[in-house]
């Protein structure tokens, strides 16, 4: 049976977020085949931050085929796998099970209305998906709420440049790829969002990810008209565009490599707990939470155990 732990008047999913639920539920299989997605430097980033420590309860947030919580999972007692998408959820609780790991659950969740009690989780991840959420300082808000204090938040995300070209040429080829692309924010802004929300940025690293024009709009389903224009852009793209993301053609056919920049953070939410009472011990949060299910959009519980 699954116990909800929802905050009265908090929805599952926000209209906001309809375009890139749709988007993701049609995907779902490409993302859970996709090399950038399962392995990269970005992921190894993650480990490394996680890596010796032990946290009883995290949430990975939009984890679409669940990389992120698999990574984070032997450092966890229980690991959260939430998405707005449950074609998504799918595809992670199938990995999970395939890979024998037994301390994942997923849960049907909009990134920017968390169904989770405040100061439920000592860790929270969320890698390679702000740049699809309309409302960034809200997501962070949702973070620091639901985290402990002192808990920590690892944010990983393609990030974009300040050069002002480059920047409007990186948005306009990810929003005709993909219409529930929202923005990409440059390093400095992340920093400045993840401060403005409370936390303290104790490490940040950058990397690339590596891909393939054809592999990109085929993971995303784009349509044949807007791959036909995009393969223009990237054709007749600038000198600072291809030197910025690295765009170079394969053989002179139409397809290309390019990379995207991407950013990393590990933020802790402070504890002024131990300003006022340095013996005081951590909330049990041992009595809530649910069984290995998720919630679909109408809020009912879908089985995802053993099948």
């Amino acid at each position: 049976m699954t116990t909800s732990c929802d905050q009265p008047g908090r929805s599952t999913v926000s209209t906001a977020h309809q375009l890139a639920r749709d988007q993701f539920d049609a995907t779902a299989q490409h993302y859970a085949t996709s090399t950038p997605h399962q392995h990269g430097d970005s992921l190894a980033i993650v480990r490394k931050w996680v890596a010796g420590n032990r946290y009883d309860r995290a949430l990975d947030i939009a984890t679409g085929p669940g990389f992120t919580a698999f990574a984070i999972a032997p450092y966890c007692n229980t690991v959260i796998a939430s998405d707005i998408s449950t074609a998504m959820l799918d595809q992670a609780n199938a990995s999970a099970t395939e890979r024998q790991l037994t301390n994942i659950e997923t849960r049907f969740a909009d990134a920017t209305a968390l169904p989770f009690p405040d100061a439920t989780f000592q860790l929270i991840t969320c890698r390679t998906a702000p740049h699809h959420f309309n409302d960034i300082p809200k997501f962070i808000n949702e973070v620091s709420r639901t985290l402990i204090p002192g808990g920590t938040f690892i944010l990983v995300d393609t990030t974009t440049v300040e050069d002002k070209e480059p920047r409007a040429w990186h948005h306009n080829v990810e929003l005709a790829r993909d219409p529930s692309h929202a923005k990409a924010l440059t390093p400095d802004e992340w920093t400045a969002v993840l401060q403005q929300g409370g936390f303290a940025v104790a490490d940040t690293a950058f990397t690339r990810v590596n891909m393939t024009f054809r592999d990109w709009v085929n993971r995303s389903n784009t349509p044949d008209d807007v791959v036909r224009q995009l393969e223009q852009e990237f054709a007749n793209a600038t000198f600072q565009v291809r030197n910025h993301f690295m765009v170079n053609p394969i053989n002179n056919t139409a397809d290309f490599t390019f990379s995207w920049p991407v950013f990393a953070g590990f933020a802790r939410k402070p504890d002024r707990r131990r300003k006022r009472n340095s013996r005081a011990m951590p909330r049990d949060l041992s009595m809530c939470y649910y069984s290995r299910s998720h919630p679909d959009e109408r809020g009912m519980a879908t089985s995802v155990g053993k099948r």
